[in-house]
């Protein structure tokens, strides 16, 4: 993927960070809009804020998070063409792509509930252009899993 392109689809300007694993979680949900079933696991480097923000949340230090397969079909099945359908604004799949600067330069963390295996869920929201807003669930004492991701036109809460 070209470093122009995966800019505009980011909406980062040129000295944003770029992370490593974008090309690959766009690719990632690419395989499965296309119908593939392949199991996916995929991990993203997680920085010093996002570390800082979990600490008030988790018991250990957070050391990773990841998003599997049946997540990205979640997201597929629950947030793309359903969502246009009820007047919002759907996922595709280069907006997998923006998962690592949600984690990492996040604009809200906030703790929403517990789920009914008592784990943590916390979502978070970073402005860019739209609203993107990733709720994560805690997997064990150090790790989060993305469970689901929306977006939302700028100013609409999540």
């Amino acid at each position: 993927m070209l470093k122009e392109e995966l800019e505009s689809i980011t909406d980062r300007q040129p000295d944003m960070v770029a992370y490593p694993e974008e090309a690959l979680l766009i690719g990632a949900a690419e395989s499965v809009w296309n119908g593939s079933d392949a199991q996916i696991d995929i991990g993203i480097d997680v920085g010093g804020k996002l570390v800082a923000a979990m600490s008030d949340h988790l018991s250990d230090t957070l050391e990773s998070v990841f998003i599997i397969d049946s997540d990205i079909r979640h997201i597929k099945r629950k947030h793309s063409t359903s969502e246009e359908e009820r007047g919002q604004v759907a996922i595709e799949p280069l907006d997998f792509g923006r998962m690592p600067a949600v984690l990492n330069e996040f604009g809200t963390c906030e703790y929403t509930e517990t789920d009914k295996l008592g784990n943590k869920k916390l979502l978070l929201t970073k402005s860019m252009g739209d609203t993107m807003c990733l709720v994560t669930v805690q997997r064990g004492k150090r790790k989060l899993e993305i469970k689901t991701m929306r977006k939302k036109r700028l100013g609409a809460s999540c």
